[in-house]
């Protein structure tokens, strides 16, 4: 939710959704952008199937394209902006096959995603990304050596007020980085006022699983 609510682009013509699982993401960005068309890619058969489902029910439909497939597979448009959850656990130890597929990559697999989305990103669009705070130093070093500069990124916070997940954001040009902390919760495990205020239009409009 908050990687849709924050991604952002002066004016994106032409949106991916790398990775979109159910397409909550192409989703938002299609409510978010009325004049962007979308493309959701998802490797896994299920998600993608289930991804082309939410959009064909959604008031969106005409200007999404769901493609089962591999990012890594050509596509022969760049876009605008880049939104992407990726497989970001670089170990073996995951629960099932689904969940390894969904969740967990090798740092060679990593570096090729990595490249893809550069090489798929225009000149002078934005690669937005969340990960997990504790995968932090590997991501950043993985993404510094593919040639991607961090313009900024947004440290989301718990209730204990500790790092729980980080959504970076990426461009081909070097910049000034800009950090900022976002507390998702208060102190009684509810949502914070500065988190229902950011993703209000998309509560209970956007398809989930």
């Amino acid at each position: 939710m908050m990687l849709g609510a924050l991604a952002q682009h002066e004016s994106p013509k032409r949106i991916l959704d790398a990775g979109a699982g159910c397409g909550v993401l192409g989703l938002m960005m299609a409510q978010r952008y009325p004049k962007a068309r979308i493309t959701c890619i998802e490797l896994d058969e299920k998600a993608a199937d289930e991804c082309s489902k939410n959009v064909e029910s959604s008031p969106f439909r005409e200007r999404i394209n769901v493609i089962q497939g591999d990012l890594l597979a050509p596509l022969t448009s760049e876009f605008d902006l880049i939104v992407s959850n990726p497989p970001y656990y670089f170990t073996d130890n995951s629960s099932s096959p689904d969940n390894n597929l969904q969740k967990h990559s090798t740092s060679e697999e990593f570096s090729a995603w990595i490249r893809a989305c550069y090489s798929l990103l225009s000149a002078y669009g934005t690669y937005w990304m969340i990960y997990p705070s504790n995968q932090e130093h590997v991501i950043e070093g993985l993404t510094r050596a593919d040639k991607f500069h961090e313009s900024m990124k947004h440290v989301l916070l718990n209730q204990h007020q500790q790092a729980v997940r980080v959504i970076s954001v990426y461009t081909k040009h070097e910049s000034t980085r800009i950090e900022t902390n976002f507390s998702l919760r208060n102190q009684d495990g509810t949502y914070s006022d500065s988190y229902l205020e950011l993703t209000k239009d998309f509560h209970a409009k956007t398809p989930l699983r």
